[in-house]
């Protein structure tokens, strides 16, 4: 089975007027992952989508869990412009996904903080990423939590050929 999404934006044509300022960041981007320390580039690989209408998705190479973590479902979001200071588009991002039941740990709720700068010159966005894993029951909008991971990330636009 094959899914195509096509989308197409420019400034004037924005759902959401406050995202204009960064209207080239709109699309999606495959991005390499580091680890905190930054000695595993490949760490996964990810695809991020950024919508004209606000919304944030994503999609992760790791999805089907490992030895330190369980599987997760791909999430989605929002993000907004924080600024577009001299060419360079700073953008925030906040997924939601689900992680699977692994031996004794039961279901959760995942939250994945992305704040990124997008070079619209070079088409690449890279920035950095802050998981919080909670139990099923909470809001993962308003834990408190220590962040379960962080790290950084770099990435190129997709485009058609």
């Amino acid at each position: 089975m094959l899914a195509v999404t096509v989308g197409w934006m420019s400034a004037a044509h924005a759902d959401d007027p406050e995202l204009v300022p960064c209207a080239d960041a709109i699309g999606t981007f495959l991005t390499e992952n580091a680890n905190a320390d930054e000695t595993d580039w490949f760490a996964s690989r990810s695809l991020i989508s950024l919508t004209d209408a606000g919304h944030a998705f994503f999609t992760d190479s790791g999805e089907a869990g490992g030895p330190d973590f369980a599987p997760f479902t791909d999430g989605s979001g929002a993000w907004r412009c924080d600024s577009a200071a001299d060419g360079t588009q700073q953008i925030t991002a906040t997924i939601v996904d689900f992680v699977f039941p692994q031996g004794d740990t039961g279901r959760k709720i995942g939250r994945l903080d992305i704040a990124g700068a997008f070079d619209p010159r070079t088409g690449l966005l890279s920035g950095t990423m802050t998981l919080y894993i909670v139990p099923f029951e909470s809001n993962p909008m308003t834990t408190t939590d220590e962040p379960t991971a962080a790290g950084k990330f770099r990435g190129f636009k997709i485009t058609a050929p």
